[in-house]
Formats: structure tokens, C-alpha cells, sequence
């Protein structure tokens, strides 16, 4: 599959599963809004499935909610996720295509496939994820890892775990050759 047909692929509608979750914890949008620290309209236009939401801000959302980001998701039925019944999911960034690869009932972690385009990123903001830890493995190409003040460059087969309440952004590394990488994003212990 070439990177074009990856990056287009169809957003899956997580909208309507956040504003039934708000609506029956009893909680309004600016309430929703205000502690995840996002603007009331641009919530709004993530329920009504018209703006896709940042790792960032969806993790946030969720965190506020109490909701676990793979519930978003249409489970596969089972434990195994063959590779037809993966999900294209939404994190944000540019020439990035990125797929849930993990049981999206999945508890204590989300394990989400990226494939980068030549020169991709996750956009020039640095941000942090309201989760435990993220682990990082490269199947392709070499991929950066920003931190405020470092960056760290992994190759095929690197492997990074990092803290992502620290600020950080990642991309690819290559502006003319594509690469994917395997997160796992372990989520805050309640």
C-alpha cells in the first residue's frame, strides 16, 4: 500500500461515543472543555466528528471523562486483531497514518501503528499525553522523538520508553524515505 492510500484513509467517528459519555456523567461541554483545557467550540466540533482531536487532546478528553481511548474504537470481537480489522484512528500531526493494532477494549494499554510520511510530523507544539508511559519501537526507516531541549533519534529496531507527561513531539526523521513505528501507550493508573 503506498503512502498516499495510507495517509487518506477513512477517519473513524469517535464524536458521538464522547458526547454520550459526557452526557451521562452529567457534565456540560465548558465544564468538558475547561479541565481538559481545551475551547468549548473546538470540543463541540470533536463531538459533531468535524475536527479530528491531537493525542493530546483526545488522551485529555479522555482522562476527564473516564473513558479509556480504545472504548472509542469498534472492538474486533476478540483478542486477535487480524490486519483487515485494524482501525484508522486519528492523532493528529501531518503525513501521518496511524492504526489501532490493539483489542480496542484493551485496558492497560493501546498499541497504535505509525506510518510516516517522508518529512511527517506530529506538528512543531510540544505536548504531553495524561498517560503512565509510552513505549516506542521502529519497524521502518528512522524515526525523532523532541523533547524540550533534546531530540533522539531511533533507527530500525531502536526501542525508546519515555514519560509522555513530559512535553515532546515525534516525526520522521527522512524527507524522502517513509517510516513506521509501534507505540504503546500504557495508561495513568487510576
Amino acid at each position: 500500500m503506498d503512502e498516499i492510500e495510507k495517509v487518506n484513509r477513512p477517519r473513524a467517528k469517535i464524536g458521538h461515543k464522547l458526547r454520550a459519555r459526557r452526557q451521562e456523567l452529567g457534565m456540560t461541554l465548558d465544564e468538558v472543555a475547561a479541565a481538559a483545557d481545551l475551547t468549548k467550540s473546538f470540543l463541540s466540533a470533536v463531538e459533531r466528528d468535524q475536527t479530528s482531536p491531537s493525542v493530546a487532546s483526545l488522551l485529555a478528553v479522555c482522562d476527564v471523562l473516564r473513558l479509556q481511548v480504545g472504548a472509542l474504537f469498534e472492538a474486533a470481537g476478540e483478542a486477535v486483531v487480524r490486519v483487515a480489522d485494524r482501525r484508522p484512528i486519528e492523532f493528529g500531526g501531518s503525513g501521518i497514518s496511524d492504526l489501532l493494532v490493539s483489542p480496542a477494549l484493551t485496558r492497560r494499554f493501546q498499541a497504535v501503528l505509525s506510518h510516516l510520511a517522508p518529512g511527517a510530523d506530529g506538528g512543531e507544539e510540544l505536548y504531553s499525553l495524561r498517560a503512565a508511559e509510552v513505549f516506542v519501537l521502529v519497524e521502518e526507516g528512522a524515526v525523532t522523538i523532541r523533547f524540550a531541549g533534546e531530540v533522539v533519534t531511533l533507527s530500525v529496531g531502536d526501542t525508546l520508553t519515555y514519560d509522555p507527561r513530559r512535553p515532546h513531539s515525534f516525526g520522521n526523521a527522512s524527507a524522502t524515505l517513509p517510516a513506521t513505528a509501534l507505540f504503546i501507550i500504557m495508561p495513568a493508573l487510576s
